[in-house]
């Protein structure tokens, strides 16, 4: 018999944690508090990581499936990364000045990003759509944005609304404190794939709109796809009524495709930011966009700044693992293995009688426990038995699979993971929903 996970050692050091770093995380989402502190702890301390696998200061080996919330696309410590990272960091680690590097990874995204004919590099998400939305704004001369509710595009004050439920409705509510009532009323908020509901806003207050940002497949809330046209609905208005078109491809960009969303979905967007798989895992974004929109960007036009933005070893580690997944078929392995695991996982929620879906891309998915045929809507979402996934979470854990407590957080897939690892994953997934049956 397998001997059971035990936690005494992160338990221990989040409560030493707490005490010096306020609520003992230093990002909420890090924070399990829906199994905390009674099956698990607040937190897992990790000891290290490796290819698919994760070890935490405990002991506990997992098959990761979080990578970090998704950026690394190839695996952890990847060798051609891991590598190339170390080379660069004995020649300095900042300039104040350019770099070889950086025309190198900036000529890569040109060459497979539909919409990136010019790029400006950042350190975070967070950073490149806030970066995105000045460039929006400075381009049109207009203030307002449109979202879509249960989009997540960083935690900025001019995006963080919106993101969390609120019955069946759409609602504008902040999610945090601290941020000024005022900028609520320079958003707009509608319902994703809604394609009236979209086109009646843009139509009565196109004249305050400058940007129109989405998550090509939204990906903070399970994943949920854009229904068929939807994209291409929304390119057309935006262009009929002068909005720039931003795509927030954090998660999407090089996890669905060398080109991201945009060149799977066939529309290209005005601008779009990319960060998370851009280099595995170290700390790099990018706004890019048309020549056109880009070029508001200059002296006594839009800033943009950033002490740490383009850091040579950060644009050493996304020139990498550009080159890797330009050269090899990662894409093809993380399919093969992807599918499977999709197809596995909803397989067994039908063998025992649990009511489920599994919907997503064989790298970026998650499976939800809903009556449904497929959820299309944030609203969806509501009639989803979280309840039974937040069960089934901690008894994944003990089977050695790691995914996130959050029941809308996506499972992820790398290059590193194996047909073992999907193996011995779908064998733990059968343990655990009979046992969620039971």
């Amino acid at each position: 018999m397998k001997k059971p996970f035990h936690y005494t050692t992160s338990f221990k050091l989040f409560q030493e944690m707490q005490k010096y770093v306020q609520g003992g995380v230093s990002s909420g989402t890090r924070l399990w508090t829906d199994v905390c502190p009674t099956a698990l702890p607040c937190s897992i301390f990790v000891k290290k990581a490796l290819g698919s696998h994760l070890w935490d200061v405990d002991g506990n080996q997992y098959i990761d499936y979080r990578l970090g919330f998704g950026p690394v696309i190839l695996g952890h410590s990847f060798p051609a990364v891991h590598q190339a990272v170390h080379r660069a960091d004995t020649k300095g680690l900042i300039y104040a000045l350019d770099s070889e590097v950086e025309l190198e990874v900036a000529k890569k995204i040109h060459n497979v990003v539909p919409c990136a004919d010019k790029v400006r590099f950042a350190n975070s998400g967070t950073e490149s759509t806030m970066t995105a939305l000045r460039i929006a704004r400075g381009y049109t001369k207009k203030e307002k944005v449109l979202k879509f509710h249960g989009h997540y595009h960083g935690h900025h004050d001019y995006l963080l609304f919106s993101t969390q439920h609120c019955g069946f409705n759409v609602c504008k509510e902040v999610a945090s404190e601290g941020i000024p009532q005022a900028i609520q009323d320079l958003l707009y908020v509608e319902a994703w794939n809604d394609f009236e509901g979209v086109e009646k806003t843009v139509k009565q207050h196109h004249r305050e709109i400058a940007a129109l940002i989405l998550e090509p497949v939204m990906a903070n809330a399970t994943v949920i796809p854009p229904e068929p046209g939807f994209l291409k609905h929304v390119r057309e208005l935006c262009d009929q009524y002068n909005i720039v078109l931003i795509f927030d491809e954090v998660k999407t960009g090089f996890r669905l495709g060398l080109g991201g969303a945009q060149k799977l979905f066939k529309v290209t967007p005005d601008l779009a930011t990319f960060a998370k798989s851009l280099g595995n895992g170290y700390p790099i974004a990018c706004v890019a966009g048309k020549e056109d929109i880009m070029s508001v960007v200059r002296r006594g036009g839009v800033f943009h700044g950033g002490t740490y933005a383009a850091n040579p070893v950060s644009l050493t580690a996304a020139n990498a693992t550009l080159d890797f997944l330009m050269k090899r078929d990662v894409y093809g392995r993380i399919a093969l293995h992807g599918r499977k695991l999709m197809k596995g996982i909803e397989q067994m929620m039908h063998d025992h009688h649990l009511d489920g879906v599994v919907q997503g891309y064989p790298g970026l998915f998650h499976f939800i426990f809903t009556c449904k045929d497929k959820v299309t809507t944030f609203k969806d979402l509501e009639e989803c038995d979280f309840g039974l996934f937040v069960k089934v979470h901690a008894p994944l854990l003990q089977e050695g699979v790691m995914i996130d407590q959050d029941p809308e957080e996506p499972m992820y897939l790398s290059y590193s993971h194996s047909g073992g690892d999907v193996t011995k994953t779908l064998d733990a997934f059968d343990r655990v929903f009979a046992q969620a049956k039971a």
